[in-house]
């Protein structure tokens, strides 16, 4: 992998927002557990590696999108507890529920759904998980609008994608 590509890598990790806690989550009008807003920033990852995992599918030619897509989980393990605060989340079990929500929203896109299409089943799903109740759904889907970085995830990949032409 080039150094432009694992420079790539790294930063796309950094766009992933870090866990957020229960008096963030209080400014958006969510008054959530600890547990609640962990299962919060579960949600935010998935969506996050969603968004990562379809720019660099669509952009990056092999073998250099693989590479990239086992740097990025590298990088996933390594910041689980420190930046994601999912210590004692088993991260198999993470990356398992993850593939099954990225397969339902790669149906959406596919079915020429726009991103906050797929937000919104992602608030939903949170909803559906007794995360937060009915009535807490567009307060959870302004957090997924302003924490899942679709439009720089898109921005950082087509710059890399720029200089493998």
């Amino acid at each position: 992998m080039t150094e432009q590509a694992q420079e790539t890598a790294k930063a796309l990790v950094q766009l992933i927002p870090p866990s957020v806690a229960p008096d963030f989550l209080e400014e958006y009008g969510l008054t959530l557990t600890t547990q609640q807003a962990q299962a919060v920033t579960k949600e935010l990852l998935a969506l996050s590696l969603y968004w990562i995992t379809c720019a660099v599918r669509v952009s990056i030619p092999e073998p250099v999108c693989s590479r990239m897509h086992q740097a990025i989980h590298e990088q996933i393990r390594k910041k689980w507890g420190s930046r994601f605060g999912l210590v004692h989340v088993p991260i198999d079990e993470f990356y398992a529920a993850m593939e099954h929500k990225h397969r339902a929203w790669e149906d959406i896109t596919q079915q020429g759904g726009e991103p906050i299409a797929v937000l919104s089943d992602a608030a939903e799903g949170l909803e559906d998980d007794h995360v937060m109740t009915s009535h807490a759904r567009q307060h959870m889907l302004a957090v997924l609008l302003d924490l899942v970085p679709i439009d720089e995830i898109g921005e950082l990949v087509a710059e890399l994608e720029e200089t493998l032409r």
